[in-house]
């Protein structure tokens, strides 16, 4: 399966910008043969975007625009945005293919630190991110996370070795995740740490 991770950048509050900067380069990755086109948490709306999730018309708008990037999807594509339902406000994947959006998971592990407090915002989901995708005429189950769920041992809990222990192949992480010095190496042991563990591709993007 040839996977195109799309770490781009987007710009904070700037929905309509963003929605054509992803279309641009899932058509660019679609085009260069990608079977799974990946994009970073939250990437429709940017992050973090504090107090903006209490715009009026911004969380739908946001899913408006989610819609409207599904309608143009052929190949599967894993996409960061926000969710809403019954009140509630979820930090999500949606997993987009043929046309339509097919599957959401919502984020489990919330951080609460600096400016990652998502937890004063979002709910936290409750199921573990598994998903299949046909890819050449064969089914492939995809483990999808969001950032913080990577650091699960500081919550009691292995998403990632829960993900494999029920049929994951691969697993998929989406985060937004501010660079500073040396992050970089860290995440790269943090996740070469994971894939040791459970024995599965792991596929990060930021």
């Amino acid at each position: 399966m040839k996977i195109a991770l799309c770490q781009v950048n987007p710009t904070v509050g700037v929905l309509n910008a963003n929605k054509e900067l992803i279309l641009s380069k899932y058509t660019e990755a679609v085009s260069s043969g990608a079977e799974l086109v990946v994009f970073p948490e939250m990437v429709i709306t940017g992050y973090p975007i504090a107090d903006l999730l209490y715009e009026d018309g911004f969380v739908d708008e946001n899913m408006a625009i989610l819609d409207a990037i599904a309608g143009q999807t052929t190949v599967p594509l894993v996409i960061g945005y926000i969710h809403k339902e019954n009140g509630h406000l979820f930090n999500s994947a949606a997993m987009c293919q043929n046309g339509k959006q097919v599957y959401r998971y919502d984020k489990l592990l919330l951080p609460t630190y600096d400016v990652f407090d998502e937890d004063r915002y979002f709910s936290a989901g409750n199921e573990l991110g598994l998903c299949e995708i046909e890819v050449n005429g064969e089914n492939v189950s995809l483990g999808l996370e969001i950032c913080e769920d990577l650091w699960d041992e500081d919550y009691d809990r292995n998403i990632a070795k829960e993900l494999a222990d029920n049929g994951a192949e691969c697993i998929i992480n989406i985060s937004a995740s501010p660079y500073h010095e040396l992050r970089l190496q860290e995440r790269l042991a943090l996740v070469q740490t994971k894939v040791k563990e459970i024995g599965i591709p792991f596929y990060y993007c930021n």
